[in-house]
C-alpha cells in the first residue's frame, strides 16, 4: 500500500531528520560512554575539544529532539514536525492508525519535556532568571537514559507509518557509518603510540614530517 501523497513528503523529510539524529547519538554513545578506559583516551588526546564536542552532541541531540516536537504550526508558518505528520494522518481519514500515532506521540511530549525546557530557558534562548538563579530555580536533571527512551518512542511513531503502509521496520539505531566515533578513536590510538614511540627515541619526534600530512 502506498503511503499517501499528503503524508509522505513530510514522512521522507523526518526520516532523514530522525536517521542523522541516530547518527549523532551514535557517535555522542561511542565516545562517551563506551568505557572509562575510551573516555581517558579522549581526554588525554585533546581533552578541551573533546568536552566541548560532548556539551555541543548532548545539546544538539536534545535541540532536535524538542523540535520534532513542537507544534505543527508556529503563526501562520508550519513546523517540519511529529506533530505536522500527524495532522495530516489524521486528515488522511486512517482513523485507526492516527489514534495509535497519537498515544505514541502524546507519550513522547512527556518524555521530551525536560529537554523543551532546556531548549527553551538555555539552549536557544538565555532565560535571565535560569541563568542568574541556577542555584534556586535549576533546570531539570538529563539522563543518557532519558534520551534513549525519546528516541525509542520517535522510531516507533515513525515505524508505526512504516509498518502500516510497507509492512516494515526502519533500524534506525543501527545506523552503521564508515567514518564515526570509533574510527577516529582508531586514529587517536595511532596518534598516542606515535608519541610513545617518540618518548621510547624508537622513531625522531619528527618524523611525522615525512608524511603527506605533515603541513595539514
Amino acid at each position: 500500500m502506498s503511503i499517501p501523497a499528503q503524508i509522505q513528503d513530510v514522512y521522507e523529510e523526518l526520516k532523514t531528520e530522525v536517521t542523522w539524529l541516530h547518527g549523532r547519538w551514535i557517535i555522542y554513545r561511542q565516545l562517551y560512554d563506551k568505557s572509562e578506559k575510551r573516555v581517558q583516551l579522549l581526554n588525554e588526546s585533546a581533552s578541551a575539544f573533546f568536552y566541548i564536542l560532548q556539551d555541543l552532541l548532548i545539546r544538539d541531540v536534545q535541540v532536535t529532539l524538542s523540535k520534532l516536537t513542537d507544534p505543527a504550526k508556529t503563526r501562520d508558518h508550519d513546523n517540519l514536525s511529529l506533530e505536522l505528520l500527524q495532522s495530516r494522518l489524521q486528515n488522511s481519514g486512517n482513523a485507526e492508525l492516527a489514534g495509535r500515532t497519537r498515544t505514541i506521540l502524546d507519550n513522547l511530549h512527556s518524555q521530551c519535556a525536560p529537554f523543551r525546557t532546556w531548549r527553551n530557558k538555555r539552549l536557544a534562548h538565555l532565560d535571565l532568571s535560569t541563568t542568574m538563579q541556577a542555584t534556586t530555580n535549576p533546570l531539570p536533571d538529563i539522563s543518557r537514559q532519558m534520551v534513549e527512551d525519546a528516541l525509542q518512542l520517535v522510531r516507533d511513531f515513525l515505524n508505526e507509518i512504516e509498518m502500516y503502509y510497507n509492512d516494515e521496520k526502519k533500524g534506525y539505531e543501527h545506523l552503521s557509518m564508515e567514518s564515526d566515533g570509533d574510527a577516529l578513536v582508531a586514529l587517536l590510538r595511532y596518534g598516542l603510540r606515535y608519541l610513545e614511540l617518540v618518548q621510547e627515541q624508537v622513531i625522531s619526534y619528527d618524523d611525522f614530517q615525512n608524511g603527506k600530512w605533515h603541513d595539514a
